[in-house]
């Protein structure tokens, strides 16, 4: 019989109880998970958060795939894990039993069991690794999330590629407005409507152009990263960066949390 130990996931990501929401917004989309076991400074579990919980408590539509925009940050920034998270959840052991744990899950109907060991938390199992469990032997599943992640990158790349393409046709735009507006003053003056039609144009796009050369210069770093096989991969911990965090910043290259404590 399985036990939880041949599972779980060990040291799983977490976030402390005085954090933001926010803060465990993010880690959630940069690893891609939807728990988030909640520690004091000695490891001991206190709490656990899910994005069925921030889903419930911030007031902007929570999406895995995508960060929240600046101005649905500034409306969530007051609110902390430890008003969100559900207290003293329910618990197994490395040496519980998987059915034992499935039945757990089941029957109170909830996504995750911590799994503490002497009052601290070493793994969490989620409903999806008792599926995958179902699902086929430990080396088989390693193989099959090594083949989803590369195709999520291939998928990646292909986005990338796209929106490289796009930008640089509405970099065309702006450069032949500005053509045709210095052709048309040197050889067929404009009238005064003419004239305020192409300062609107170019006072529209040339601030959207030098944000999109911007994101242009991202994109083209990521496209280099990913022909030298190393798109995704974070330079300080080895960990995979999410495909969210990289399809929003896509020149990212290390990951969310490696970036907050650079920044701490």
């Amino acid at each position: 019989m399985q036990s939880v130990a041949e599972l779980m996931t060990p040291k799983p990501t977490t976030i402390e109880p005085d954090a933001s929401a926010l803060a465990a917004l993010d880690l959630m989309v940069d690893a891609g998970i939807r728990h988030l076991p909640i520690v004091d400074d000695r490891a001991r579990l206190v709490g656990v958060i899910s994005v069925d919980d921030l889903r419930a408590a911030l007031p902007f539509a929570v999406n895995l795939r995508h960060p929240p925009s600046p101005t649905e940050r500034k409306l969530a920034r007051d609110v902390s894990v430890a008003e969100v998270m559900t207290h003293g959840p329910l618990t197994v052991t490395p040496q519980t039993a998987v059915s034992d744990a499935a039945a757990k899950l089941a029957r109170f109907r909830i996504g995750c069991l911590p799994v503490v060991e002497d009052g601290r938390l070493v793994g969490i199992l989620s409903e999806t690794d008792v599926l995958r469990a179902i699902a086929g032997r430990p080396e088989e599943r390693a193989a099959r999330a090594q083949d989803v992640r590369k195709h999520e990158l291939e998928l990646l790349v292909t986005e990338l590629r796209a929106e490289r393409t796009r930008i640089l046709r509405r970099l065309g735009r702006v450069q032949q407005i500005e053509l045709e507006s210095t052709q048309e003053q040197r050889e067929i003056p404009m009238d005064e409507a003419e004239h305020a039609a192409h300062a609107i144009q170019l006072a529209v796009d040339e601030p959207l152009a030098a944000l999109s050369a911007k994101r242009l210069e991202a994109l083209d770093h990521a496209l280099f990263l990913a022909s030298q096989g190393r798109l995704g991969s974070c330079e300080r911990c080895d960990k995979h960066i999410s495909i969210a965090r990289l399809r929003a910043l896509p020149g990212a290259s290390t990951c969310v949390r490696c970036a907050r404590s650079a920044v701490d």
